[in-house]
């Protein structure tokens, strides 16, 4: 019994003595210009083995305390910001307290010779950047940058190629800090390879000005910056696909990139008939990049090659250039179904019309920056050439609320175009030593379109008097939309937070439209007599100055502007029609108002932004001259209008913690019209629709998006899981046979979608949304209208057995309320196989598209004036075979397009040991 109680005592003591011997050590991380950085890593380590001991993160405050027992041999401390970079430190023991005091972190990294770090964490925060590494996430072989963003947490990308992260639209694409074939990155998103990608950056998009002068973002917008892998900026890539499929339908492409530093030199071609604007891989890619997109409307055949070069000349000197080439015809026959709303009745329209259309289009473009000292110049010219040809050959009815057939149409049109645009920006700005800085900006803009259309039509009326309508006419447009602008202002620094800047912005604007239409004269076989009723002519030219003041705030944790000012509008308005002149000045002075406020605490971000915006009508609504193009529908100007005015509030909140990868973003946005511009319309007994234009006031619109993102990860299996809510309310007021009437629109669009990844062998992605609306209606013969529309997706990507990947994606879409003979739901499943051999340099494979064949394009709009049905042309099955070479050399090895595949992206994270 004594040696029992003796043991037990002993262990109480130990217990005690170990918990006696808790050791705190702290310390503050920040970085060169004394800001606190959060969410540092901070590892202790084993200094013998380099195994870790504990490891933590910093807090909002960048501040750390761990929580440890006495260490009697040597360990270290490595204190590791993504960005900002590393901090390591050796110590013999740890037997009392330590304070580390303030660490300073700068992008120079510092290791320890007995430690290789290897650091993969899938996400880190950096003040507003979120970064991504690229090799966290698994893509299939030869994937392009779209496919990457796709698996990324808080990414959206929607059918037309809208990008969002976390509610926000990215409305910018640069690859290490540059465009590439432009900056919308279009490009970039169908043809950059996943496996040359190491991290992606998003931040809030900036201005050239911000860019230059260091000032935060004002945009509600976010930018992505692609940062290549260091081996790979030294060699040459290229990548071609040909492909063969039924119905003889087709692709071809082929990609090059030429990589050696800072020099970029990028080449690619495509030619394909199904549906896609880029490269269209042979990984896969059916449409807009996605196996699972629908396509567009009608049948494409489309091609491209386009050139890209940047190219840092010295320290100083950056310059880039492009040259775009695209070519495209497009086939289709549509079906439209329209109830047009009316206070006392709805009378309906059906129409049909085979359409096709061939563009080709040249565009050329530079940039040039110059980065020295306290200056810093940006040059960016382009020019583009066009031309366009189409035919459209229609038929359509419209019927009474009794059925009765009122007017009938049918006819053709063909039409040619030519048009020729440049553009050009220039940015100064000039720092000085008393840290103020003048920016100067200049953009010019002008754009010249020649059309020829030819009008083949009849118009019939039916229990009229009306004289049926026949044209047989060449309208001749001749169109000129030039611009420019320029914004200069100066920036004092009043304190070590507060500037106060004042400056004057200058706006010209000039546009003219010329449309002469000529009557076919069958004895002479040409068109030759002028014909006033359908000629006319207007010109604008409108003069806009902004002076203005503003304060800026830059705090630790709160930033923020005030802008205030006023714009003084002088709009000259002239036009001629049958022999009359038309003369019109608007004179306004308008004030011009912005504030925006931002707030940071560690992983919260919260921002408003309200802004008061103001324009003036056009000259076509402003001159009271008659456009009679259109038989069933006629316009003309309001000469009394107002201008547009509105009020906009947007708050946004945002919150990333890496620690336990998961992020939320929530926005809101409120617009008011205060004052604006909307149809005065009547409709007749021939249901011939005369419009003109007048002021309302309350019209809104509000918006809200909820976005919310996890990432779980367990050894080699990993699930994130992506929830988002958009839903939008509005008021919209107009006049329809001369009473004033009110839509009042709201929809919900709840969505999610998981992508879980097992073992790097298979990865599952199913994804739902659904979108109702509704829409009630004051003063209309309906009272309220609804629809809902289901999506449900199913991807699937298998890589095993070896060097062989299957992808399938199904979906199903449903539309609750098409009106009948349109087909309410389908579904979609598209297929590929493709295995590579030689090393990885070449693929073979097969893809199916639309295996069900049930792919349509039956799509419902409802407005405040109408609710229409359409169908259209669509890509439907086929099946296509395809071969893919690709040849890489980087750094003086040769390799294949997936340097990955025997262990493929995302393995896991840790430390290792350089040898011992």
């Amino acid at each position: 019994m004594f040696k029992k109680l003796s043991t037990l005592f002993f262990l109480l003591y130990a217990v005690f003595s170990i918990a006696q011997e808790q050791i705190s050590l702290k310390g503050k991380v920040q970085d060169q210009i004394e800001f606190p950085l959060t969410d540092v890593s901070i590892t202790i380590g084993n200094k013998a083995d380099s195994t870790k001991i504990t490891s933590t993160f910093t807090d909002e405050n960048g501040e750390f305390n761990l929580s440890l027992s006495t260490l009697d041999k040597p360990f270290y401390i490595i204190v590791d910001d993504p960005i900002e970079g590393i901090y390591t430190r050796s110590f013999n023991n740890l037997t009392q307290n330590l304070d580390l005091g303030t660490i300073v972190l700068s992008p120079q990294t510092y290791q320890l010779k007995e430690v290789l770090l290897t650091t993969n964490e899938p996400v880190v925060i950096k003040n507003d950047t979120i970064e991504y590494n690229a090799s966290s996430y698994k893509v299939k072989p030869n994937a392009n940058l779209e496919a990457l963003l796709r698996e990324l947490p808080g990414v959206d990308i929607d059918d037309d190629g809208k990008i969002t992260v976390n509610g926000k639209e990215v409305n910018e694409i640069l690859i290490d800090g540059e465009p590439f074939f432009g900056t919308d990155g279009k490009i970039a998103l169908e043809n950059l390879p996943a496996d040359i990608i190491k991290k992606i950056q998003v931040s809030d998009f900036k201005s050239r000005n911000e860019k230059f002068s260091g000032e935060k973002s004002r945009s509600d917008k976010s930018s992505i910056n692609i940062t290549l892998q260091e081996d790979k900026k030294q060699g040459y890539m290229v990548k071609g696909t040909v492909g063969y499929g039924t119905d003889d339908r087709y692709e071809a492409n082929i990609m090059a990139n030429y990589f050696k530093g800072s020099r970029r030199l990028s080449l690619i071609g495509s030619s394909n008939d199904i549906a896609s604007t880029g490269l269209a891989t042979g990984a896969g890619s059916f449409g807009r990049g996605g196996m699972g997109k629908r396509g567009g409307n009608g049948i494409t055949n489309s091609s491209s090659i386009g050139l890209n070069y940047n190219d840092k000349i010295n320290d100083y000197f950056t310059v880039g250039g492009n040259y775009n080439f695209d070519h495209s015809y497009n086939k289709n026959d549509n079906y439209t179904r329209q109830e047009n709303l009316l206070p006392d009745n709805i009378y309906t329209t059906e129409s049909n019309t085979i359409s096709k259309s061939e563009n080709f289009n040249h565009k050329f473009g530079s940039t040039l920056e110059w980065n020295k000292n306290l200056t810093k110049i940006y040059f960016n010219p382009s020019f583009s050439h066009g031309t366009s040809s189409s035919t459209r050959d229609f038929d359509s009815q419209s019927t009474d609320e009794n059925g009765e057939l009122r007017n009938e149409s049918f006819g053709s049109n063909k039409n040619e175009s030519k048009n020729n645009g440049f553009n050009s920006e220039v940015t100064l700005y000039q720092g000085f030593k008393d840290k103020s800085y003048l920016n100067a900006s200049v953009k010019a803009s002008i754009d010249d379109r020649n059309q020829n259309n030819r009008i083949n039509t009849s118009t019939l009326f039916y229990n009229s008097d009306r004289e049926d309508d026949i044209r047989n006419q060449l309208e001749k447009v001749n169109t000129k939309n030039n611009s420019i602008s320029a914004d200069l202002f100066y920036t004092y620094p009043i304190a070590d937070s507060l500037k106060f800047a004042v400056g004057t912005k200058y706006e010209y604007n000039y546009n003219e439209n010329d449309n002469q239409t000529w009557e076919y004269d069958p004895l002479l076989n040409d068109f030759i007599v002028r014909n006033d009723i359908f000629s006319r002519y207007n010109e604008m030219k409108q003069n806009k100055v902004s002076p203005y003041a503003e304060l800026q705030l830059n705090k630790s944790k709160f930033s923020g502007t005030l802008r205030a000012g006023s714009d003084f509008y002088n709009q000259e308005n002239y036009g001629f029609y049958t022999g009359s002149a038309y003369n019109l000045t608007v004179r306004e002075m308008l004030p011009a108002l912005q504030a925006n406020l931002r707030y940071k605490a560690g992983n919260n971000n919260l921002s408003f932004n309200y802004n008061y915006n103001t324009s003036l009508a056009s000259t076509t609504q402003l001159l009271a001259i008659e456009n009679l193009s259109d038989p069933l529908n006629i316009f003309v100007g309001n000469p009394d209008l107002d201008p547009n005015k509105s009020h906009q509030l947007s708050l946004n909140f945002s919150n990333f913690d890496r620690k336990t990868r998961q992020g939320i973003n929530a926005n809101f946005t409120y617009t008011y019209n205060q004052s604006s511009i909307v149809n005065y319309s009547y409709v007749d007994e021939d249901l011939i629709t005369r419009s003109t234009y007048t002021n309302v006031e309350g019209n809104y619109r509000l918006n809200g998006n909820l976005f919310w993102s996890k990432q779980l990860n367990k050894a080699a299996n990993k699930l994130n899981l992506n929830v988002g809510l958009y839903s939008s309310y509005a008021r919209q007021q107009a006049f329809r046979n001369s009473q004033l009437y009110t839509a009042y629109n709201s929809s919900i669009t709840p969505s999610v979608r998981l992508t879980y990844n097992w073992n790097n062998y298979i990865t599952l992605s199913p994804s739902y949304n659904l979108r109702y609306s509704k829409t009630n209606y004051y003063n209309y013969t309906l009272d309220e209208q609804t629809n809902t529309v289901h999506n449900f997706s199913l991807r699937s990507i298998t890589t095993w057995p070896k060097n062989l990947t299957w992808t399938n994606e199904f979906s199903y879409n449903n539309n609750s309320r098409m009106a009948a003979g349109f087909k309410r739901d389908f579904f979609l499943w598209n297929m590929q196989m493709m295995y590579s051999f030689f090393n990885n340099k070449m693929e073979a494979g097969v893809k199916v598209f639309d295996i069900l064949n049930q792919n349509n394009s039956y799509t419902r709009t409802i407005s405040d004036e109408y609710i229409r049905d359409e169908r259209n042309n669509i890509l439907t099955r086929f099946v296509m075979f395809s071969v893919t070479f690709n040849l890489n050399q980087f750094g003086g090895k040769s390799s294949g397009s997936n340097m990955n595949q025997d262990r493929p992206r995302g393995e896991g994270r840790g430390m290792g040991r350089s040898g011992f």
